[in-house]
């Protein structure tokens, strides 16, 4: 594996995030436009997280979103928009008499991403002792700005939201504590392909005419309110989905319209070489009769579930493991299909 793939399977590895913008909505009316732009339900206490998207007029997902809830505001961490794009976005779908107060945070702040088995004991080493604790889709406040605990690589993941004037120095204690760790700078591509193994919804990967209901994310919906893009959600189950996301694992490359028993049953959307597995992989819309594991393609490709890799922070436990120890730790092979130990 390269080293900043083997960095984020490994160890831990880390990044500036400056395709994360950063929005918050302030005021009394933040809420009400919250639930207007974002489909998800989102009954949020204090510093708890919620994966949602932003939609289209035509239901497409156009925008990754952790909705982060600060008392009574709200910060949005958005993938696949521009700042500029993403405040148009919501300035043109406000709903009436909504007017909530926008604060740009891209001005002042900065994302930088950790990810890794060992990005919790990154993180403590950085921040305190204290981000042991921190829940999965929760965020602790800290000094000059947030940490929050997602992810999106199948590994432990953080986003640290800090002032800008106190980027340097943090990076300067990241790369201090990560060089005892194993750990290195890392590059988009190689969070992108990560993300990619385990199934991750990516803006940067969406189909023209899909929507949330095709690319298996009907669980970020709430059919019980409106929001933008709704009827055409609505009008898209009255309709039937017809095709839905799967995964396709081959030997070869794969591209375009893929078979079987010689009739069209899918496209490919996305394919890469997936490091972790050492093999060919895509991302394919498939007919819905024939998306789900197993099925073997005329291309000699097979239909598979992600994750496709056995992630490591599956078997580590910040309670009782350590970096230091690690060989103690029984990890099985990364592939799922036992192609790499």
């Amino acid at each position: 594996m390269s080293p900043d793939v083997t960095a984020i399977r490994e160890a831990v590895g880390w990044r500036r995030a400056p395709e994360l913008a950063l929005l918050a909505l302030r005021g009394d009316d933040a809420r009400d436009a919250l639930l207007h732009l974002c489909p998800s339900r989102l009954f949020l206490r204090d510093a708890q997280v919620k994966e949602s998207l932003l939609l289209d007029d035509a239901g497409r997902p156009i925008a990754d979103v952790l909705v982060c809830a600060d008392d009574e505001d709200y910060l949005l961490l958005v993938e696949g928009l521009s700042p500029a794009a993403l405040r148009a976005h919501v300035e043109a779908h406000l709903p009436p008499g909504c007017a909530p107060t926008l604060e740009d945070m891209g001005e002042t702040h900065v994302v930088v991403s950790v990810h890794g088995p060992w990005a919790w004991e990154h993180v403590s080493k950085v921040l305190g002792d204290d981000m042991m604790a921190l829940p999965y889709l929760n965020f602790f406040r800290v000094d000059h700005g947030l940490c929050v605990r997602a992810g999106k690589t199948g590994e432990f993941g953080y986003d640290l939201v800090v002032e800008r004037d106190a980027t340097d120095a943090l990076m300067a204690d990241i790369e201090r504590h990560g060089e005892a760790l194993d750990g290195e700078a890392v590059s988009l591509e190689a969070v992108s392909l990560c993300r990619f193994e385990n199934g991750f919804f990516d803006p940067a990967h969406v189909p023209v005419g899909v929507t949330p209901l095709e690319l298996q994310l009907g669980w970020r919906l709430d059919l019980e309110r409106d929001w933008v893009g709704k009827a055409a959600i609505e009008a898209r189950l009255a309709d039937g989905v017809r095709r839905r996301l799967m995964y396709v694992r081959a030997e070869t490359p794969l591209e375009g319209t893929l078979h079987l028993n010689g009739h069209a049953v899918g496209e490919v959307v996305r394919r890469a070489r997936s490091e972790s597995i050492d093999a060919e992989v895509a991302s394919a819309l498939l007919d819905v009769e024939i998306a789900h594991g197993g099925v073997m393609l005329d291309e000699g490709a097979r239909v598979v579930a992600p994750p496709l890799v056995e992630n490591r922070s599956l078997h580590v436990d910040p309670r009782r493991h350590v970096f230091a120890t690690r060989d103690e730790i029984a990890f099985p092979p990364l592939s799922r299909f036992g192609a790499r130990a």
